[in-house]
């Protein structure tokens, strides 16, 4: 996108104002990239099943869906972490079964995972990998050690 692009100014309620902040903030774009990703994303999800799509649009269909995963994956995940630590908990299972993830590729699986694995051990939380799978997968505060 270029500064020659055309401008529009709309008014938001001020909910959606702050819900958009905070998605821009969680995806690391800016709230002009967040709300042209998300209106980007709603016309591509009518395409209708009987249009036929050529290479290059599958292409993109597929990276925007991929991006759009890995972004529910690091909401999901952190969503379950803030909501567990507040009853005690110190080891979280993020369940994904619903997204359906055994059918990406091995690449795209790992791809959509990053994000969320980075800043998980940027965080110091450590991730079970024997438990990490088209379902979910487990992360943990991990004991301190007494110095």
């Amino acid at each position: 996108m270029s500064r020659e692009d055309p401008q529009l100014r709309i008014r938001l309620p001020v909910e959606l104002k702050e819900k958009i902040e905070d998605s821009a903030k969680v995806n690391n774009r800016s709230m002009n990239a967040e709300i042209v990703q998300r209106l980007d994303g709603s016309f591509l999800a009518e395409v209708s099943d009987d249009e036929v799509i050529s290479a290059e649009e599958a292409i993109q269909i597929v990276s925007k869906a991929r991006d759009e995963l890995s972004a529910i994956i690091f909401k999901r995940t952190f969503s379950e972490i803030n909501k567990k630590v507040r009853i005690g908990h110190t080891t979280f299972h993020i369940h994904l079964d619903d997204l359906e993830l055994d059918g990406l590729s091995d690449e795209d699986f790992d791809t959509v995972f990053q994000k969320t694995f980075l800043r998980l051990k940027e965080l110091g939380y450590e991730i079970w990998e024997k438990t990490w799978d088209v379902t979910g997968f487990t992360a943990e505060i991990p004991e301190k050690k007494p110095t």
